[in-house]
């Protein structure tokens, strides 16, 4: 096979495959109480999930019900 044709075949392959976000969208912290945290993402697919953090930055963050 050519490189010519190997090169154009890698090309269709990779455009074809679908792309899939890596992350979900999320909100900044946000702050809750004193010491509480929390963030609400959302998926592509419609899915929330939410977390509890102990500071702005996430740390020690943790998935909670939303």
């Amino acid at each position: 096979m050519s490189s010519r044709v190997l090169r154009w075949f890698l090309l269709a392959a990779t455009m074809s495959v679908p792309t899939v976000a890596l992350a979900a969208n999320c909100s900044i912290w946000n702050w809750q109480s004193e010491g509480v945290y929390w963030q609400t993402c959302v998926n592509d697919d419609g899915s929330q999930h939410c977390y509890q953090a102990t500071d702005g930055s996430g740390s020690n963050a943790k998935e909670v019900s939303c």
